[in-house]
């Protein structure tokens, strides 16, 4: 199979407009695959990153920038599950603090953790909502937030001061929601967890905040004291008020403080040598920012190639870029100073490296995490920072469209069926795929077809008008190239003659694949007698041979070799083209499998083996038998004295890699009957006519424990493929039973057919 130009993410059509970024002095090139807005003020892009030359490394991009100005925006961070210690899935943290006024719409995970011990305590700086949430020992590490007036703070240093002002003393509180040490006294709040989890070698005073106060990171503060305990800790901590925490000779000097005495406490931080309320913070790595007064770092940097995320602004700190690169797979990672390049590149007049490798994620609501975690799932995180719908009522109703894909560049006869989006009036996404637009152009750029998509077969550029309800509408910028390459999808088909064959016409723009309508082409079968093709592009067998179909539009053509099997009769039994007794045998050590053949064609097979205690045992047979044409169904029947826990077939569809592993009768497999098994092709492979042929490759007996010591037997009927105009009595592939499709807790594919149930796994399967 022909790949496609572009991988494409669920979320979008590609884009075809391109740009140019320099990154570690190799040129790349740009596509814009996605670009809307997923809340107040912000916007959302994917981007992929090509070298300019070679095309040897990609770098896939998933940035979302805000604008803090928008009145409807605030910057939060969150901790995983809102305490110090613990982690959780951003896209899990975005949902339980989302409320229909409240709405996480977009963030990334965000600072380095403790993966030992307390898992989940951040390293650096963590400020949430203008409290206190970690107070690191050390000032190494950089950082990365906002500040009161939701401006950028991303900085090199800082320095954290707290104080108890009593009437005749000054006591330095060392820490927030920090372990206690011997003479120390700590502030503990609600962001601890429930209690301060101290021991009982102190004193405790539950305080809250006079009338006209709130927590801030640089402010005065005064407090009563609400509860005072001695000698017993894990005071709890009610959400609002906090508990200051004494040991040793600060405990002495908290006991002369009684409940509803008037204490003052004093937070000073200083970013970069400025006192600074910060609201919400997260803490970086120990390297030198990425870019720090828009100069990209060029010698103090992480030089290993890893999925990375970076925080940053715009010089003015109103525009925040959150920014995440995949790694360890089809995107190569990057450094960090290539992470501030891009991070430059885009805007960014400061910004901070977070914690990359399986921690990497960009959380879009409502589709979840967006790049593709190197984990290969999303990673529960220590904190994570966001950006927020804040809105004064509940509101569905769509006052707004945008097209996933903001502009098109097309070939001459290309086609695009755009999607949209939905916003209500405060810029809230409510809707991922608005139904009822209505598209139409003038003439000169082209016309709109029956089942709705824009045929770009004018001759100038022009805008694409869309309209819902006859009210809220956009545009669509369109450019259009005369002349451009096409392929074809496919490098060669397997087909018959109940199943025509539309041909999959795309042409090149820049980097990107637009699909053209295959009508615009023309087409030339060299062998009619084997498969005819339509002036649509429309391929039909007509008898067993192979032929070639050439596509022509203007100066460029392409070609697809067109492989033509039709059944001779039904059911074609595999016995027809292979024995069973000739596939290799492995089995559990000292089972000593032989096959017993059968006299006569059609009948079963059979498999002897000793059953002997072991460990996982099981008895497979193995080959690579191809199977005939396009069957819509497999059908199989077996029988055995021993007892199995599971049947697993493996089939492989043509070009995979891997077999899918199918599990006939995962619930258990009858013993001492016939056990009759029907699979749907295209219910379990999908309808892609480039999964044919399929390839059987093995079937696995995994043997229970609970069989008795001893000689067993396995009979296996011929495999029989069923092709549907066929109409048969026994044991039919053909049912009034829908075919029921569910994903499992486990991420496995279950398919209940013809009341048989069959779990799949392998990359085949989505």
């Amino acid at each position: 199979m022909k790949k496609r130009i572009l991988l494409l993410s669920i979320l979008i059509c590609t884009t075809a407009l391109s740009q140019a970024i320099t990154l570690n002095n190799v040129e790349y090139t740009i596509d814009t695959l996605a670009r809307f807005s997923p809340g107040p003020g912000a916007m959302y892009y994917q981007l992929q990153m090509l070298r300019a030359t070679d095309r040897g490394g990609r770098l896939n991009c998933w940035l979302m920038t805000v604008d803090t100005k928008n009145p409807y925006v605030s910057i939060e961070a969150v901790m995983g599950r809102d305490a110090v210690i613990g982690t959780e899935r951003p896209s899990a943290m975005a949902v339980r603090k989302s409320t229909s006024t409240k709405i996480f719409y977009g963030g990334t995970n965000g600072d380095f953790f403790a993966t030992t011990g307390d898992v989940g305590r951040p390293t650096g700086l963590s400020i949430v909502n203008n409290e206190f949430v970690y107070t690191p020992t050390s000032s190494a590490r950089r950082f990365g937030g906002v500040d009161e007036a939701m401006r950028a703070v991303v900085g090199t240093t800082m320095k954290y001061t707290g104080k108890l002002l009593l009437p005749d003393t000054t006591l330095t509180i060392k820490h927030v929601n920090y372990t206690r040490a011997a003479d120390e006294l700590v502030l503990y709040n609600q962001h601890n967890g429930t209690t301060t989890q101290t021991n009982a070698y102190g004193t405790e005073l539950l305080i809250e905040l006079l009338p006209g106060y709130a927590w801030h990171t640089t402010a005065t503060l005064k407090a009563r004291v609400v509860t005072k305990q001695v000698g017993v800790g894990s005071m709890a901590i009610p959400a609002g008020k906090a508990v200051l925490s004494g040991h040793g000779t600060m405990q002495t000097m908290l006991n002369t403080l009684n409940e509803g005495d008037t204490v003052t406490v004093k937070f000073t931080l200083k970013i970069d040598g400025t006192n600074t309320n910060v609201s919400q913070c997260i803490g970086g790595d120990n390297y030198a920012l990425i870019v720090d007064s828009g100069r990209v770092e060029q010698s103090n940097f992480w030089n290993e190639l890893h999925p990375r995320t970076a925080f940053g602004s715009n010089e003015t700190g109103d525009t925040l870029l959150f920014l995440v690169v995949d790694g360890r797979g089809v995107s190569t990672g990057c450094t960090t100073k290539v992470l501030g390049e891009i991070m430059h590149y885009y805007g960014a007049w400061k910004a901070v490296n977070w914690d990359g490798g399986g921690s990497s994620c960009l959380y879009i609501r409502p589709f979840g995490e967006v790049n593709h975690g190197s984990d290969g799932t999303e990673r529960a995180v220590g904190n994570a920072m966001f950006a927020v719908a804040n809105i004064p009522e509940d509101d569905n109703v769509i006052a707004s469209i945008a097209p996933y894909q903001p502009d098109y560049a097309l070939p001459r006869y290309g086609m695009a069926a755009p999607d949209f989006v939905g916003y209500n009036r405060f810029g809230v996404l409510i809707d991922t795929h608005v139904e009822g637009v209505t598209l139409s152009c003038d003439e000169t750029l082209g016309h709109i077809l029956n089942d709705g998509r824009f045929f770009a077969d004018g001759t100038q550029n022009g805008l694409l008008h869309a309209v819902l309800n006859d009210s809220v509408a956009c545009d669509i910028p369109v450019r259009l190239n005369t002349s451009s390459p096409i392929t074809i999808r496919l490098d060669s088909l397997l087909i018959d003659s109940r199943h025509p064959y539309s041909i999959e016409v795309s042409g090149i723009v820049g980097n990107a694949s637009i699909e053209v309508y295959p009508g615009a082409l023309t087409w030339h079968s060299l062998n009619d007698q084997v498969a005819t093709v339509s002036d649509e592009g429309i391929i039909l067998g007509v008898s067993n041979g192979s032929t070639q179909v050439i596509g022509r539009l203007g100066d460029y053509t392409d070609t697809i070799l067109v492989n033509v099997e039709i059944p001779s009769h039904v059911p074609m039994q595999w016995e027809d083209f292979l024995a069973f007794d000739e596939w290799k045998i492995t089995s559990t050590t000292g089972f000593n499998p032989t096959w017993v053949v059968s006299n006569c064609l059609g009948c079963p097979s059979g498999l002897a083996f000793t059953y002997v205690i072991g460990r996982s045992p099981f008895l497979k047979i193995e080959n690579k038998e191809r199977m005939y044409s396009l069957p819509d169904s497999i059908r199989w029947a077996f029988q055995t004295d021993a007892q199995l826990t599971k049947v697993n077939m493996g089939i492989r569809t043509d070009k995979a890699e891997q077999a899918t592993t199918i599990t006939l009768f995962p619930e258990g497999v009858p013993s001492n009957t016939q056990n009759q098994v029907c699979i749907p092709v295209r219910e379990t492979f999908g309808d892609d006519p480039a999964i044919f042929p399929l390839w059987l490759e093995y079937i696995n007996f995994l043997v229970d424990t609970k069989t008795t010591t001893g000689t067993h037997n396995i009979t296996l009927w011929p495999i029989e493929l069923i092709y549907n105009e066929y109409v048969e009595s026994a044991l039919p592939c053909t049912s009034a039973e829908p075919t029921a499709r569910k994903i499992l807790d486990n991420g496995q594919l279950l398919i209940i057919h013809n009341n048989t149930r069959y779990t799949l796994l392998g990359t085949a399967i989505h």
